[in-house]
């Protein structure tokens, strides 16, 4: 994926072809496989051209707790340019096409790009932002809400990078790592999972998720997307579409 559309409001087609021009060759990974580890000195970022990978952190008896989602689009330690290391560990979930970038590179840019630099600066400020939310996600709704929220995310976070239309998106996740990520156990994000199908809202299987009623799942999960910062044309576009007419033409087929 290209940066200008990962980013429609940060990069424009310029700013991304300079970015992509000190990026590395691509690599692959397949599935369940360790991109970064917790501690280890790192060298430089990663950005995510195709796939899925998960962050998390592991407890003393080395149960995994999920604290972010990577797609396509996304970076991956970006913080350790000025860590040094990452406090955490993150994994391939679906096969990957991952591009780096050195922390040379990065302080290139900072002599001679400041404001590319810059940007690549308030990514990590998008990824706190998403960061806080998922504690508000875990620590404030309940199972139900808690999952329609996390689908709720995935998918805007798809749908502005023209991954995804309203009625589908991709997440080869388990139900395992379903738990995982919105902290409960299979069986309890299993049961969710079959409330969300009885009602309609949506159908989670087969690595995506199938949406029946988009804005009843953005009501069941008590969605806001405002910290994602979206450009104000996505946003409004995702507003026209949960009103209730627009709502009405999508089940028909009719947008």
């Amino acid at each position: 994926m290209e940066l200008h559309l990962a980013y429609p409001g940060l990069f424009d087609q310029e700013a991304g072809a300079q970015l992509a021009a000190v990026m590395n060759t691509p690599r692959q990974l397949s599935a369940r496989q360790r991109i970064l580890r917790a501690n280890a000195a790192r060298t430089g970022a990663l950005y995510v051209q195709r796939g899925f990978a998960a962050r998390y952190r592991l407890d003393r008896a080395g149960r995994r707790q999920f604290i972010g989602i990577l797609i396509p689009g996304d970076f991956a330690g970006l913080s350790s340019f000025a860590l040094g290391r990452l406090d955490h560990d993150i994994d391939s979930i679906s096969s990957v096409r991952l591009q780096s970038i050195s922390h040379d590179q990065m302080g290139l840019l900072e002599a001679a790009s400041p404001e590319l630099l810059c940007r690549l600066w308030q990514l990590t400020l998008l990824d706190s932002a998403i960061s806080r939310y998922w504690i508000f996600r875990i620590g404030r709704l309940p199972g139900l809400a808690r999952i329609a929220n996390f689908f709720c995310e995935m998918l805007v976070r798809q749908y502005v990078r023209g991954l995804c239309g309203t009625d589908r998106f991709e997440l080869p996740l388990t139900q395992s790592d379903l738990g995982e990520a919105c902290g409960m156990t299979p069986v309890h994000a299993n049961r969710m999972i079959g409330e969300l199908r009885a009602e309609g809202i949506c159908n989670f299987m087969d690595g995506a998720v199938e949406v029946g009623d988009f804005a009843g799942l953005f009501r069941m999960g008590q969605y806001s997307w405002d910290y994602l910062y979206l450009p104000d044309a996505v946003s409004a576009d995702l507003r026209r579409r949960l009103t209730p007419a627009a709502t009405r033409g999508i089940a028909l087929g009719l947008r």
